[in-house]
C-alpha cells in the first residue's frame, strides 16, 4: 500500500469511529469493533490518534461483563462547533453545537414575509455575524431543517405548498452567499433525529418520529440513522389515505391524514362542530372570534374539559392512531415519538392516538412499541439538522474539506 492510500485508509477508519460514537453515544472498544467492522488493531491505533488530536476521550464510567472492566469512549466536548438552523412559525432558530449535542449559542431570527427569497436571505445574513461571536471558528458546514419535501440530494427543497415554495436549490444559494457546504433536511425529520440521539428516543435503536403541527411528517430511524427513501420522501405520512371519501386534500387526493389530523384540520373541524351545534362562546367572552381560534387553543380547551374541543381532538388523534398502527405493522419500531405543537399541547391527543394504535395494530407488535412525546421542543430542529449535516459531511468537520 502506498503512502497516500494508507493515509486515506487511516482517515476513513477514524471517520468511521467518530461517526459511530456520535450516533451511538458512549461506546467501548469491543463494541466499536462490532459496530464498525474494523479490526482491534485498527481500532486501537485510530483511537490513540484521535485521543491525541483531542477529538475522542476515555470516560471515567466503566462497565464489566464479568471479566476486565471496559472503558467507554466518547467525543470531546467543545472540540469543534457545527451550526444548525430550523425554520418554523415564521422564524429561524440558529444554534451552534459541539459534537456531544450541547448548545453553545442560540438566536431566534423572525421572518417578516415568508417568501422563499426573504426567508433564506434573512437566515444567510445572520450566519457569519453569528459565527464570529463564538469562541472558536465553526466548521464551514450548515445543517438546515426546512419545511416541505426535500430531495435526496439534500440540497433542494422540492415543494412547500402552504408557503408557495417550489424547487428551491438552497444548497447552491448557501454556497454562493457564504461559501459553506450545506445539508438540507425536512424539519420534522431533523427533530426526529435529535430525539433519536439526545431526547425521548435515546435508548432505542429503531424508531419513528411523527411531527404534528401545521403539517404532518414522519422520520424513520434504523440503527439511529435516518431512512431517506429513494427521493428523500420516506415518512410522508401526511398523504396516507385514511378516509377514501374524506375531505379533499391540497395534494388532490381525498381523505389524507393531513386534512384529518393537522392543526388546520383541527381548527376547521372545531369551527364546524361549534356552528352545527349552535354553541355560542361569545356569551362567555365578548371578544371571542371563532375564526381566530388556533389548534393549540382547542387543545388547551380540551384539557380544561370543553366537550366540543375534546370531541374534535379525539377524532383527529384517532385518525393518527390508525396510521401509527399501520406503521407498527409495517416497520415494527421499538418506539414512536410524537412531536410538534399538537402533541406538546394535548395529552388527550397523545393518549387517544396511542389507544387507537394498540387497538388496531397486531397485538404482539404493538405491545413492544413505546409511545412518547418529544423532549427537545424548539431546539430539536436545529440540533437534528446539524447532526444530519455531520452524518453526510463528517470529513469536512473533522479533517477539513
Amino acid at each position: 500500500m502506498n503512502g497516500n492510500a494508507e493515509m486515506n485508509d487511516q482517515k476513513g477508519s477514524k471517520l468511521k469511529i467518530i461517526q459511530t460514537i456520535r450516533m451511538m453515544g458512549k461506546v467501548s472498544r469491543i463494541n466499536l469493533t462490532r459496530l464498525t467492522g474494523l479490526s482491534r488493531a485498527t481500532i486501537s491505533l485510530s483511537i490513540a490518534e484521535l485521543i491525541q488530536m483531542n477529538i475522542v476521550q476515555e470516560t471515567t464510567e466503566r462497565y464489566s461483563t464479568g471479566g476486565r472492566p471496559a472503558t467507554f469512549l466518547e467525543l470531546v466536548p467543545n472540540s469543534c462547533y457545527v451550526l444548525g438552523a430550523d425554520f418554523a412559525n415564521r422564524a429561524w432558530t440558529l444554534a451552534a453545537f459541539d459534537p456531544t449535542g450541547e448548545v453553545h449559542r442560540k438566536i431566534t431570527i423572525p421572518v417578516a414575509n415568508p417568501t422563499a427569497e426573504e426567508t433564506i436571505q434573512t437566515l444567510l445574513e445572520e450566519i457569519i455575524p453569528f459565527a464570529r461571536q463564538l469562541d472558536k471558528p465553526p466548521v464551514p458546514l450548515l445543517g438546515i431543517g426546512a419545511p416541505g419535501l426535500v430531495d435526496a440530494d439534500h440540497s433542494t427543497i422540492r415543494s412547500v405548498p402552504e408557503l408557495g415554495w417550489n424547487n428551491i436549490n438552497l444548497g447552491t444559494i448557501v454556497s454562493k452567499k457564504i461559501g459553506w457546504t450545506s445539508v438540507i433536511i425536512n424539519r420534522h425529520r431533523a427533530r426526529g433525529l435529535a430525539e433519536c440521539r439526545y431526547g425521548s428516543g435515546q435508548q432505542y435503536t429503531n424508531q419513528i418520529y411523527i411531527g404534528i403541527g401545521s403539517g404532518i411528517a414522519a422520520g424513520i430511524y434504523i440503527d439511529r440513522r435516518l431512512l431517506p427513501g429513494t427521493r428523500g420522501g420516506a415518512g410522508e405520512i401526511a398523504h396516507s389515505t385514511v378516509e377514501p371519501d374524506g375531505p379533499l386534500c391540497p395534494c388532490g387526493n381525498n381523505g389524507c391524514l393531513h386534512v384529518l389530523s393537522s392543526a388546520s384540520a383541527i381548527e376547521q373541524e372545531f369551527r364546524k362542530h361549534v356552528r352545527s351545534r349552535g354553541i355560542n362562546y361569545s356569551k362567555q367572552d365578548r371578544n371571542y372570534d371563532l375564526q381566530l381560534v388556533r389548534a393549540t387553543d382547542i387543545c388547551l380547551a380540551a384539557e380544561q374539559g370543553d366537550e366540543s374541543a375534546a370531541a374534535v381532538i379525539r377524532m383527529a388523534a384517532s385518525y393518527l392512531g390508525i396510521v401509527m398502527a399501520n406503521l407498527v405493522n409495517l416497520i415494527n419500531p421499538e418506539a414512536i415519538i410524537l412531536g410538534g405543537s399538537i402533541p406538546n399541547s394535548s395529552p388527550l391527543f397523545v393518549q387517544t392516538a396511542t389507544e387507537v394504535m394498540h387497538r388496531r395494530a397486531m397485538h404482539s407488535l404493538a405491545a413492544g412499541t413505546e409511545v412518547k412525546v418529544n423532549k427537545l421542543k424548539e431546539i430539536g430542529g436545529a440540533l437534528g439538522a446539524a447532526n444530519f449535516a455531520l452524518d453526510e459531511k463528517a470529513e469536512i468537520s473533522m479533517f477539513g474539506p
